[in-house]
Protein backbone atom coordinates (compact mmCIF):
# COMPACT_ATOMS: atom_id res chain seq x y z
CA UNK A 1 0.00 0.00 0.00
CA UNK A 2 1.33 3.80 -1.29
CA UNK A 3 0.85 6.40 1.50
CA UNK A 4 0.25 9.97 -0.45
CA UNK A 5 2.58 12.16 -0.42
CA UNK A 6 1.01 15.09 2.24
CA UNK A 7 -1.71 15.00 3.72
CA UNK A 8 -3.94 18.13 4.34
CA UNK A 9 -4.99 18.46 8.15
CA UNK A 10 -7.37 21.92 8.42
CA UNK A 11 -6.16 23.85 11.25
CA UNK A 12 -9.08 26.29 11.23
CA UNK A 13 -12.31 25.66 10.45
CA UNK A 14 -14.31 27.74 8.11
CA UNK A 15 -14.97 31.01 9.16
CA UNK A 16 -18.41 31.31 10.71
CA UNK A 17 -20.43 34.18 11.24
CA UNK A 18 -18.48 36.49 13.31
CA UNK A 19 -20.07 36.67 16.89
CA UNK A 20 -20.55 40.57 18.23
CA UNK A 21 -21.25 41.35 21.39
CA UNK A 22 -23.35 44.53 23.15
CA UNK A 23 -21.47 45.81 25.95
CA UNK A 24 -24.14 48.39 27.25
CA UNK A 25 -26.91 45.80 27.52
CA UNK A 26 -24.66 43.73 30.11
CA UNK A 27 -24.76 43.64 33.58
CA UNK A 28 -21.69 42.51 36.01
CA UNK A 29 -23.55 39.03 36.12
CA UNK A 30 -23.69 38.83 32.89
CA UNK A 31 -20.05 39.29 32.15
CA UNK A 32 -18.55 37.12 35.07
CA UNK A 33 -21.57 34.16 33.06
CA UNK A 34 -19.78 35.18 29.87
CA UNK A 35 -16.45 34.33 31.28
CA UNK A 36 -17.96 30.92 32.07
CA UNK A 37 -19.45 29.97 28.93
CA UNK A 38 -17.45 31.76 26.30
CA UNK A 39 -14.34 32.56 27.26
CA UNK A 40 -12.65 33.87 23.86
CA UNK A 41 -15.75 36.70 23.68
CA UNK A 42 -15.31 37.33 27.45
CA UNK A 43 -11.67 38.03 26.98
CA UNK A 44 -12.22 40.03 23.38
CA UNK A 45 -13.89 42.79 25.77
CA UNK A 46 -11.15 45.39 25.59
CA UNK A 47 -11.23 46.42 29.59
CA UNK A 48 -11.14 42.65 30.58
CA UNK A 49 -7.98 41.84 27.77
CA UNK A 50 -6.36 44.95 29.15
CA UNK A 51 -6.82 44.43 32.95
CA UNK A 52 -5.89 40.16 32.67
CA UNK A 53 -2.46 41.23 30.55
CA UNK A 54 -1.86 44.08 33.07
CA UNK A 55 -2.03 41.36 35.81
CA UNK A 56 -4.72 43.09 37.70
CA UNK A 57 -8.24 42.36 39.10
CA UNK A 58 -11.24 42.77 36.37
CA UNK A 59 -13.17 45.31 37.44
CA UNK A 60 -16.65 44.03 35.54
CA UNK A 61 -18.34 47.56 36.36
CA UNK A 62 -15.64 49.17 34.02
CA UNK A 63 -14.90 46.28 32.26
CA UNK A 64 -18.49 46.97 29.66
CA UNK A 65 -17.70 50.96 29.26
CA UNK A 66 -15.42 51.29 26.42
CA UNK A 67 -15.17 53.82 23.47
CA UNK A 68 -16.70 51.15 21.57
CA UNK A 69 -19.89 49.57 22.14
CA UNK A 70 -19.76 46.40 19.97
CA UNK A 71 -17.65 43.86 20.68
CA UNK A 72 -16.31 40.91 18.38
CA UNK A 73 -15.51 37.67 19.18
CA UNK A 74 -11.60 37.16 18.86
CA UNK A 75 -9.62 33.36 19.01
CA UNK A 76 -5.55 33.66 19.86
CA UNK A 77 -3.57 31.21 20.78
CA UNK A 78 -1.19 31.52 23.42
CA UNK A 79 2.02 29.66 23.72
CA UNK A 80 3.03 29.32 27.99
CA UNK A 81 6.38 27.89 28.80
CA UNK A 82 6.16 24.89 31.30
CA UNK A 83 6.62 26.33 35.34
CA UNK A 84 9.88 24.78 35.77
CA UNK A 85 11.46 27.03 32.73
CA UNK A 86 9.60 29.96 34.38
CA UNK A 87 11.45 29.02 37.57
CA UNK A 88 14.45 28.56 36.31
CA UNK A 89 14.61 32.26 34.85
CA UNK A 90 13.78 33.71 38.02
CA UNK A 91 16.34 31.69 40.21
CA UNK A 92 19.48 32.74 37.94
CA UNK A 93 21.44 34.92 39.72
CA UNK A 94 20.13 34.01 43.56
CA UNK A 95 22.41 33.50 46.14
CA UNK A 96 22.62 30.15 48.22
CA UNK A 97 21.09 32.70 51.31
CA UNK A 98 18.18 34.03 48.99
CA UNK A 99 17.11 30.29 48.04
CA UNK A 100 17.13 29.23 52.00
CA UNK A 101 14.84 31.76 52.12
CA UNK A 102 12.58 30.96 49.69
CA UNK A 103 12.78 27.31 50.60
CA UNK A 104 11.55 27.89 53.97
CA UNK A 105 8.72 30.37 52.75
CA UNK A 106 7.41 27.72 50.54
CA UNK A 107 7.95 25.24 53.76
CA UNK A 108 5.87 27.45 55.94
CA UNK A 109 3.19 27.83 52.96
CA UNK A 110 2.60 24.13 52.41
CA UNK A 111 2.37 22.96 56.17
CA UNK A 112 -0.59 25.64 56.03
CA UNK A 113 -2.19 24.16 53.52
CA UNK A 114 -1.97 20.35 54.81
Amino acid sequence: MRLPASILVPTFPDKKDEEELDLQSLTEEDLKLLKKTDSFLYYSIPGVNKATVSLKKVDHSKASQSQSTKVTRKERLTFECHPSLAMDELLVGMGEADLGEIHGFLTKLLSKTQ
